[in-house]
């Protein structure tokens, strides 16, 4: 076992009724949470598709979770391009703030100078 590795938590879990030990640097509460997930969508397959073997139901789970990662990736990405937008935008509008701004302290002094 590497160095590191001995460093790390070790946490024992049960996915879908079957024990495994999880390595790494993670909070108990975090591990916890992880396969408390994996159990729920585990369960719901179950549920649907109780003549399953313990290996398709991990695959299907494998499957949702990865799903409900890309979704959320995708919503992710689209939210990072529509926040470069509106921080271009914001720039824009700065800009044009900015000139207005110049143009009327510009025609101010032309009207103190007009009295």
């Amino acid at each position: 076992m590497a160095l590191e590795d001995k460093r790390k938590k070790r946490f024992r879990v049960r996915i879908l009724g079957h024990e495994m030990v999880i390595v790494g640097d993670l909070s108990e509460e975090y591990v916890n949470h992880l396969s408390n997930h994996i159990n729920l969508i585990g369960e719901e397959i179950s549920r649907a598709y109780p003549q399953l073997s313990h290996q398709r139901i991990m695959n299907l789970v494998v499957m949702n979770i990865t799903d409900e990662y890309y979704k959320l990736k995708n919503v992710y990405n689209n939210k990072m391009r529509e926040l470069k937008e509106l921080e271009r935008e914001y720039q824009l509008l700065k800009e044009r703030y900015e000139d207005i701004k110049r143009d009327y302290d510009e025609l101010l002094e032309l009207l103190e100078e007009e009295d």
